[in-house]
Parts: structure tokens; C-alpha cells; sequence
């Protein structure tokens, strides 16, 4: 099975996102093209290759030793914060984690894979939560091409479908299809699919932005209010301080101290209502 490609220059409208839910309901992933300006793109790397000078080497195979990893895009890049809640990925996220109560931001993480880095074992990205077998999806991520990606650079390599195997099933490179796409374009994919960063073997960086979602009611990958505390945050917009994190989920999850809404702890001055339960048994 290919890896459905979708055109969104025109901008994601109902044809758009009808596409989108038809090719992750077939192959579990898409690639969504021109779904940002290059320029947006070259924005990121400036804004984060300020901060690369800590990014980390991975420690294991699996990381990748020629690969460096960059945290926290979101408080380090103001161009990524406008897309966050970019229209390809709410409907996405909508479709595939819209059974429960509510689904959020979980990490986002600037990939760079080096010349001559390795293939990166296949795997299921929902195996971090102990490999439980929820019986529907929890997760919808993704990967912005901030550079090109091509077979040769390292394109991150999919096996469209798998998202439907069993979980005792087990998946070959020979069966995986790289992700090719140029920069501005998004690759959309469940937490049940089985993918993994292709080898570079080039002499040159490929760079992408990769994404992570999870319903509200599993542990984020990532401590956002760590990374985005309320001191930090408070000129961001409040649907990206909720899609953060700042907001009740499940019923009864994530309110804070006196049953006081959370945002509330970045802007103490407003007046929110008050109350743990979101949705109220009968």
C-alpha cells in the first residue's frame, strides 16, 4: 500500500479534511502537501537552531547516534506555536481521538538525522505506554519536512496498514514505504502504525519537526507546564494554553487546586468558573 498524499495549497477545506480521515482510516497515515509556507519551514530552523547547541545525541541505537534531538519547539519557536493548531491536525485529531472526552498536545520534538545514520528500528509510537492494548487508538502524530525529505536523506518509512495488524504482529523493513515530501508538507500518522526514521545516506541534515497527540486522559510525553510554565505563557492564546495542557480533561482530570480551572494559573486576574467534573454522572 502507497502513502496517501493529499494537496492542501488551496488550504485545508472540507474535501481536504474528508481526505485526510478516508486515508487514515485505509493506511493509518498521510502526507499532506503544501500544508505550510517553506518560509514557515525556514523560520523553525532559525528559531530552533538558536537553541541547538543543546539539543541531544541519542544514547542508543533506537535514538539514533548520528541524530540530534531538540525539545520544548513551542516556547523556543514562535512560528511553530502558529501552527500548532494547524487545521490539518485538528481534523485529524478529531477523527481519530474524537471517542474520548477530550485529546491534546502531548510533545513535539526538531529532529535532525545526520549523514550516515541508520535505520531506526520499526515500532508502534503507543508502545510508551507499556504496550497496553487499549483496543482504540490513543494517539495521532505527526512530522513537519522542515527540509526535504527523500528516501536517501532519512525520509521517515512507514508500512501503510499496519495500523490494523494484530498486536503480536511483527513487520519487516522490506515491507515499510518512505515518506517522501518536500518542505512545508505534514506526515500524519496513528500511534498504532508501525514506522520508523529511514537511514541518511547523504551528506546533509534532514530536519523535521516531530509531533506527538494523545487523549486527555493519558500522561503527556512530555511535561508541558515544565515547559511552558504560567509565567512564560501568558500572551500565547487561550485555545493553544488548552490544547497544551491548561485545561480539565476526562471527568474529573487535571483541575487545579481549589477545583479552580487551570488557566486560571496563568491569568489570575480573570474569573473562571469553578468545578472538577466535566461531565456529570446521571
Amino acid at each position: 500500500m502507497d502513502i496517501p498524499r493529499i494537496d492542501a495549497e488551496r488550504g485545508v477545506d472540507d474535501a481536504v479534511t474528508a481526505s485526510i480521515v478516508e486515508a487514515l482510516d485505509a493506511a493509518g497515515c498521510c502526507v499532506v502537501e503544501h500544508a505550510a509556507q517553506i518560509d514557515d519551514m525556514d523560520a523553525i530552523a532559525t528559531e530552533l537552531g538558536e537553541h541547538i547547541d543543546r539539543s541531544s545525541i541519542g544514547a542508543s541505537d533506537f535514538e539514533g547516534h548520528r541524530t540530534r534531538r531538540l525539545g520544548a519547539p513551542l516556547p523556543r519557536s514562535a512560528t511553530f506555536r502558529s501552527l500548532a493548531l494547524h487545521p490539518a491536525v485538528m481534523s485529524a485529531g478529531d477523527h481519530v481521538l474524537g471517542h474520548a472526552t477530550s485529546w491534546r498536545f502531548s510533545a513535539a520534538e526538531y529532529i535532525e538525522i545526520g549523514p550516515g545514520e541508520s535505520a531506526q528500528r520499526l515500532h508502534r509510537d503507543r508502545w510508551k505506554y507499556d504496550r497496553v492494548e487499549f483496543g482504540f487508538e490513543v494517539e495521532l502524530n505527526g512530522m513537519w519536512a522542515v527540509t526535504d525529505f527523500t528516501e536517501a536523506n532519512g525520509a521517515t518509512r512507514l508500512v501503510p496498514g499496519s495500523h490494523r495488524l494484530p498486536a503480536d504482529h511483527r513487520v519487516s523493513p522490506d515491507e515499510t514505504v518512505p515518506a517522501e515530501m518536500s518542505a512545508g508538507s505534514l506526515l500524519l500518522y496513528t500511534g498504532s502504525l508501525y514506522h520508523g526514521g529511514g537511514p541518511n545516506q547523504t551528506d546533509e541534515w534532514r530536519k523535521g519537526l516531530s509531533l506527538q497527540h494523545a487523549v486527555g486522559w493519558l500522561t503527556q510525553s512530555t511535561n508541558q507546564f515544565l515547559e511552558c510554565p504560567p509565567s512564560e505563557v501568558a500572551a500565547w492564546p487561550d485555545d493553544l494554553l488548552r490544547f497544551v495542557g491548561y485545561a480539565k480533561t476526562g471527568n474529573g482530570l487535571g483541575y487545579w487546586r481549589d477545583s479552580e480551572d487551570p488557566l486560571s494559573a496563568v491569568h489570575p486576574d480573570r474569573d473562571f468558573p469553578r468545578g472538577w467534573a466535566i461531565v456529570r454522572p446521571d
